[in-house]
């Protein structure tokens, strides 16, 4: 199956008409096997895999840019790749893994800022002009993420907006369980106090 021209939603519901009975083996198989059934082209294991990362993904990409579709294209585009990439992966560890899908998933946010530099849109144009809408959300809060250094907005990313676990965090940032919680706890305080200015 060709999924490189797919959309998001077809993606979804292809993985989704594919399911088989599942009653002899357990809600969700170890990532492992799971993994290793993806490598021989097992389109149900990459199903598994795509409906346990989906909302993680979706809401990493989505506290990088600012629409909604942007995003779904970001995660549409990462499951892509992460099906064309899964051959060459040796898998030692989930959070080796969820660091390979969230360094995929940063290079297409890349990719999609770098396409977007020339391209300016009628809302920022208003943006620009003085026009905005009052809205009470969490743009604020962003805004005052967005002020901290980026080793602090990363952690906090990963860890909200992802939902990783703080071993994760560490395994995709390449560095130290240890220093990841410093970050966190730092980052946190760092935050607290731009708020409280």
């Amino acid at each position: 199956m060709n999924l490189a021209f797919v959309t998001f939603f077809e993606l979804s519901a292809i993985l989704k008409v594919q399911k088989v009975n599942t009653s002899y083996r357990t809600k969700m198989e170890k990532l492992e096997i799971l993994i290793q059934r993806t490598k021989e082209r097992n389109t149900e294991a990459f199903r598994e895999i795509f409906e346990s990362l989906e909302a993680r993904i979706f809401a990493y990409a989505n506290s990088h840019v600012s629409k909604r579709e942007d995003a779904m294209d970001i995660t549409q585009d990462t499951f892509i790749d992460l099906w064309k990439g899964m051959k060459g992966f040796s898998y030692r560890s989930d959070e080796e893994f969820y660091g390979f899908v969230f360094r995929i998933l940063k290079k297409k946010i890349a990719r999609f800022y770098k396409q977007k530099r020339n391209d300016v849109s009628i809302e920022e144009i208003e943006i620009d002009a003085g026009f905005t809408e009052e809205h009470e959300d969490y743009r604020h809060l962003l805004k005052q993420i967005n002020m901290l250094s980026e080793k602090y907005q990363e952690v906090l990313r990963l860890r909200y907006w992802s939902g990783m676990k703080l071993s994760e965090v560490a395994e995709f940032l390449g560095i130290d369980e240890g220093t990841a919680k410093v970050r966190h706890f730092r980052a946190l305080n760092e935050l607290r106090k731009k708020i409280k200015e």
